[in-house]
């Protein structure tokens, strides 16, 4: 039969579990603002009873667990990535487009501007200061080629950069994560633990920030984590680190175990800087050479075709170049010509005066000498801002897509992990009072104890 003292230690021990109960809530109140925390519950069970037909002798603490829910977390990591490789483009591009200058500020004024120099040498063939300013314009359509050729070289050595930045954190969080594979296979609190998968999850979301990855869990709780084709990234309690060597230009090639990884990686930052690096700047930079390199060709045909000041055959106007690769940041104006202005061919034949040649230069401006007859070369730098631009909104959207569908696994982790400091309040309320009430049942059976031990005491 049960006697008073059994029931004291029902009163205890339910104590003791609803005192752990706020102890719990106040944790999780504590760390309401803490990333990757997963709100603790505490799991109580009813003790047995100790005869038949008794009631049972009061609860237990089960233990006190994290709430994590394993299929969002998956969508989180698979989000992640994404949201980082837009955004990094989306930087990056922004950039470019803005060093390449707004319509008629940039290589398509400086084309027209040379232009216009030869449509005033038709006007006045024989002029030495018109000649003089048709070199220097040409000079100056030069140096936009340069320019914009050194700041699309700029964008991708910025790319480059980035690019081994996230390498060396990648590196360092896939040296955590094995760290904390190892603490949480050698802890057996559940407590403990949980903490541990805390980190873990922080340092995951980080980690998918950077690159793609792909999880798959120990049942020891640590975690495996690979990427690109399925390359080791960490294996238990070893990372796989990422090795860098340097190709092409000094540009970084990724390295995992021996084997180069550089075009299996297309999400996350590291993939969003290598996208820019090795396709978006490459690809703008052939268009603006393919440009110059018509600048250059076009120029040279009708100025080598013509005559100069003195009646002799005018030669190239720029300095000549063997194949569009380069062009862009190669063009410049012929030295011998750009020292003496005689030298520029303003005439189609050896007359004094003549001025078919300048004529025949300054109708390049509108000349359809692209794509089959088609396009003008204005009409192709145009076409190559569009590019550039169209690529940044693109990203821009991007982002944006990607950050939406982001707050909706942000959010779906909180509905099942997150702190609600609503919920936590009237948890509070509920393991107070059932504090109190224990409290006051253990008080009147320790009064009846009392009494018990003065009645048979008497």
């Amino acid at each position: 039969m049960p006697n008073l003292t059994d029931a004291l230690q029902i009163a205890s021990r339910a104590m003791d579990a609803q005192r752990l109960g706020l102890e719990v809530t106040g944790h999780n109140i504590a760390n309401v603002n803490t990333p990757a925390y997963a709100r603790r519950v505490i799991d109580l069970r009813t003790r047995p009873p100790l005869y038949p037909g008794a009631p049972g002798t009061g609860v237990d603490v089960a233990g006190v667990r994290a709430l994590r829910d394993s299929f969002v977390e998956r969508r989180l990591l698979e989000a992640l990535p994404g949201e980082g490789r837009e955004r990094v483009i989306a930087e990056t591009l922004s950039a470019v487009e803005a060093l390449l200058g707004r319509p008629g500020e940039s290589i398509d004024g400086a084309l027209t501007d040379f232009f216009d120099g030869f449509a005033a040498l038709v006007d006045d063939p024989t002029s030495t200061a018109a000649r003089v300013d048709v070199i220097a314009r040409g000079q100056a359509l030069a140096n936009a080629f340069r320019s914009a050729a050194t700041n699309f070289g700029a964008a991708q050595h910025d790319a480059d950069l980035v690019a081994r930045d996230a390498v060396g954190e990648i590196n360092t969080l896939a040296g955590r994560i094995a760290e904390l594979n190892r603490s949480i296979a050698e802890t057996i609190d559940p407590s403990s633990k949980a903490f541990f998968l805390d980190e873990q999850h922080q340092v995951l979301d980080r980690l998918a920030e950077l690159i793609d990855v792909g999880t798959m869990s120990r049942e020891d709780g640590g975690v495996d984590v690979t990427f690109g084709n399925g390359r080791s990234l960490v294996i238990g309690v070893n990372p796989h680190d990422l090795a860098i060597s340097s190709g092409a230009g000094g540009l970084v090639v990724l390295q995992s175990d021996g084997a180069t990884v550089t075009s299996e990686i297309t999400s996350g930052r590291l993939g969003g800087a290598l996208h820019v690096r090795d396709v978006l700047v490459p690809d703008y930079l052939d268009r603006l050479d393919t440009i110059a390199y018509e600048v250059v060709e076009e120029v040279n045909a009708l100025h080598d075709a013509g005559f100069d000041l003195d009646g002799n055959d005018a030669g190239v106007f720029f300095t000549v170049l063997g194949a569009p690769g380069g062009a862009a940041a190669a063009i410049a104006v012929d030295p011998t010509l750009a020292a003496n202005p005689r030298l520029v061919g303003a005439a189609g034949t050896a007359s004094p005066g003549d001025n078919q040649t300048a004529r025949a230069i300054a109708d390049l401006r509108d000349g359809l000498v692209l794509d089959g007859g088609l396009s003008t070369l204005n009409d192709k730098f145009a076409e190559l801002m569009r590019r550039v631009g169209g690529d940044a909104r693109t990203a821009q959207d991007g982002v944006v897509t990607a950050r939406d569908y982001l707050t909706q696994m942000q959010n779906l982790r909180d509905a099942a992990s997150g702190v609600s400091l609503d919920e936590e309040a009237v948890m509070m309320v509920k393991f107070q009072r059932a504090f109190e009430a224990n409290a006051r049942f253990f008080t009147v059976i320790d009064q009846l104890s009392e009494l018990l031990m003065r009645t048979l005491g008497a």
